[in-house]
């Protein structure tokens, strides 16, 4: 194989392997493991359309919803595509969500969209977009 696409391919699996420890960690209803993933200029815009404008207001969100969990609900993001830039500061993802309640029901789900950013600490989250399409 490609030096370059061997390469390629160690980024997108760390990114991947990123994605599924912070879904694990919403899982666990633990704050720091989903702070891990995002970078410190995080912002995005959750299913609904509010935009969230920094990393810490993200995860007061999440924060709010831990302090209830019988009513919280557990997100998994699941990625479809990561596409890493030729230069490997940069990455894509796309994929889907799903929104679940403790019973298991499922309430919402969505596409969602991430732009990941290769720092020192390894790849963390710059920005995403979630979209609620059902629920």
């Amino acid at each position: 194989m490609h030096e370059a696409a061997l390469n390629e391919e160690l980024h997108e699996a760390a990114i991947r392997r990123a994605r599924d420890e912070s879904n694990r960690a919403i899982a666990r209803r633990d704050l720091a493991g989903v702070g891990d993933s995002l970078g410190e200029d995080y912002v995005g815009v959750i299913g609904d359309g509010t935009f969230v404008g920094s990393r810490a207001e993200y995860l007061r969100l999440f924060r709010e919803g831990f302090n209830y969990p019988k009513q919280s609900m557990t997100y998994v993001r699941t990625p479809e595509v990561v596409d890493v830039a030729e230069d490997r500061t940069l990455a894509a993802e796309h994929g889907n969500w799903v929104a679940t309640i403790p019973s298991g029901a499922v309430v919402y789900t969505g596409s969602y969209a991430a732009m990941w950013r290769r720092t020192a600490a390894g790849w963390k989250i710059r920005s995403e977009i979630f979209v609620t399409l059902h629920g």
